[in-house]
Formats: structure tokens, sequence, C-alpha cells
């Protein structure tokens, strides 16, 4: 019978983490590719503090989670914008804020933020109690909340230890995912015909009218004329969605593109020999995280551009590359549905560091839970 010796170190940034130990633990989840992290952290529009909680033992990495603390004098909280939405500010001005708190999620992409080695269930309930425990010791220290945000019920163990640890869980939105079973557009359609006959028909009138309207949408380089064109318009897009920027700064793409190569994938859509949308999708091994999309706005045409690139071609260029599932974001849902995708419901759990925060939280997270709840 072997003897584990495990322990848990805090690495302050991406630059300490252990490459090929850390490529080996994350492949396929491309948005937590080593190149991506230190991409995003180099070219972030604002202060990205990293702190990755390791788990090692003799095998080497074990496991981790990637913490962004939000200190108790931090301009910007992203726990609070989840909870409170658009009353953020005022929550704060009354003393309501969640911070200071450790909040653990993926940069840029609403996933899981642990992550373990292949093992079986049990070896990673033990891997994720110790990294909990010297989560939870650490909070302790610093007087801090702790928030776990984008786990869903497929993320097992996390989900159950966080809820037999108590913390406080809500809904909060949804991902989408596309699984590739089909080997080209036509195959694509006859998928939608199986869920739906109508939904078949619309994708190839869609397609056809885009075709039609003149729109052309096709992979391209990263140059640098591509990396500028496509930060304006995916940061444009951005700003008319959530009224500020993007995370990303206008190195982050060329960054990126010189650290995985042809791992990234980016496509424009132009009409009239103008640019009208473009799409980057990052890959790892057989997964795609289409992770930034823009559409101008500017003489915007009922063509489905929109649809087009994010869905019917890659329909057609997916199965080519080898990749077997794509993953999106948290906007649109009905629309991806529609069209083929599965959505699954991303939680976040909270642990206030006062008993006393966490009995008047909890009656509020219930609300926030029913509310979500009526949305969808």
């Amino acid at each position: 019978m072997s003897v584990s010796f495990e322990h848990v170190r805090i690495a302050d940034g991406v630059e300490q983490l252990p490459k090929s130990e850390w490529q080996r633990l994350v492949a396929g989840r491309p948005a937590l590719r080593l190149e991506v992290l230190r991409a995003i952290a180099s070219a972030a529009t604002r202060p990205l503090p990293l702190k990755i909680f390791l788990l090692e033992d003799q095998w080497g990495l074990a496991a981790a989670a990637i913490c962004e603390p939000v200190a108790a004098d931090s301009a910007y909280n992203p726990l609070d914008a989840l909870l409170y939405g658009r009353v953020a500010r005022a929550a704060r001005r009354l003393g309501l804020s969640t911070q200071p708190v450790l909040m653990f999620n993926v940069p840029l992409a609403r996933q899981t933020p642990v992550v373990f080695r292949p093992a079986d269930t049990t070896e990673q309930r033990r891997f994720l109690g110790r990294l909990l425990d010297h989560i939870e010791a650490f909070a302790n220290t610093l007087k801090f909340g702790i928030a776990f945000v984008g786990v869903t019920p497929e993320d097992e163990p996390l989900w159950t230890a966080l809820r037999s640890r108590r913390y406080l869980g809500s809904e909060f939105e949804s991902t989408a995912s596309l699984e590739i079973q089909w080997p080209d557009f036509e195959g694509y359609v006859a998928h939608l015909r199986k869920r739906s006959k109508n939904a078949a028909q619309t994708a190839r009138a869609e397609r056809n009218r885009n075709r039609k309207g003149g729109v052309s949408i096709r992979q391209v380089q990263c140059s640098d004329a591509v990396a500028e064109a496509y930060y304006v318009i995916t940061r444009d897009h951005y700003r008319r969605k959530n009224g500020r920027d993007p995370l990303y700064g206008p190195r982050f793409i060329p960054q990126l593109s010189a650290a995985i190569g042809d791992d990234l994938l980016i496509f424009e859509a132009v009409r009239d020999g103008e640019r009208v949308a473009m799409m980057a999708v990052v890959r790892s091994e057989a997964v795609g995280w289409v992770g930034w999309i823009g559409v101008v706005q500017r003489d915007r045409r009922n063509d489905f551009t929109y649809a087009n690139m994010v869905f019917y071609h890659p329909a057609d260029w997916a199965p080519a590359l080898g990749l077997k599932t794509l993953l999106y974001g948290t906007a649109a849902q009905q629309a991806k549905l529609r069209r083929g995708c599965r959505l699954l419901a991303c939680h976040l759990f909270y642990r206030p560091h006062r008993r006393i925060v966490r009995l008047i939280a909890r009656p509020y997270v219930a609300i926030h839970q029913a509310w979500h709840r009526r949305k969808r």
C-alpha cells in the first residue's frame, strides 16, 4: 500500500506555475491553458492578482484552484456584481459588500475553477478535502470570505463538497456547449432534425440568406492588422452589451497567438469588402472554447451573420479539425438551445467569513436563487 505525501502551496501569479505539469492537468480545458492565463494576466485592463492553490504529492500536481482575491479596498468586485446586479454600488455604500473575499473563478470564462488530474472519485474527493481545508484556513487567517463561481452539478466532487460544507449556493446563469456528432453542415442539419424539424429548416434558411446577402466567412491568420481589427470589433461589441470594456486589452490576442500558434483560430465575416464580425476559438485537444465574438453594429443587416459565424460555419470546420466539443459563454442561451447546444446551469457558492453574516446572507441568497429560476 502506497503512502501519499500531499501538501498545498500557493502560487502568486501564473508565472510560478509548473509549466509541463500544469499543461497536463488542464488538458482539454482551453480557458485554463497556461498560455491563456499568462496572456490575460499580462494584458488585463485592470489589476488581476491571481493566486493559484496547488495540491502536490509524490507524483506531482494533483489538483489546483484558481483564485482572484478581492481586497476590502478593491474598486472591482465581480462577486458583488453577480449577487446584487445593477444595485451592487448601492449595496457597497450600505456596507453590504461581500469583500474581502477569495473569489475562485476562471478569467474570461464561466467554468469550474478547480481541476484534478485523472483519478477515481474517492481519490478526487480526498484531493479536494485537502485543498478546501487549506483554502478555508488561509481565508480564516486573512478574515476573508470564500466564493466559488461557475460550478455545475457535473463538477463532482466539488459540487457535493461545497454543499456538505454548507456554502450558500445559487444558480445565476448557464453556459452552453455543442457536442459535434456529424462530419459537415448537412450532418449538423440532420442532427437538428432529430430534435426539431423547424430548427433544421431554420438553420438551412438562415445559412442561405447569409450567403445571398453577400457575407463570406473565413479563417484568417493572426497578423497585426487582424489582431487590431479583432480587438476593436469585440471590444465595441462588449461595450454595447455590458457597458464597460472587456478584461482583455489590445495586446492579448497578439500575445496569445505567439504563444499557441495554430491552436488560436480566428474567423472573420466580410460583406462588400468590410469586416462585419469576428470570432476567436482556443483549442485544447478535442475541445474548442469560443471565447470572444464581435459583430459590427454599423449597417447591421438582418442576414443572420451572428448565427452563421457562431453555429453554422463551425458545423463545417469543427469536425475537420478534430473538435468534438465547442464551449460557449452565457449570452443568448435560447438561441443556442435552438441551434443544438446543451445548456448547463452555473452556480456560485459563497461562505462569508463571519458566522453572523452567513445567517443574514442565507435568506438573500435563497431569494437570489428563486429569482434566477423564474428568469429562465
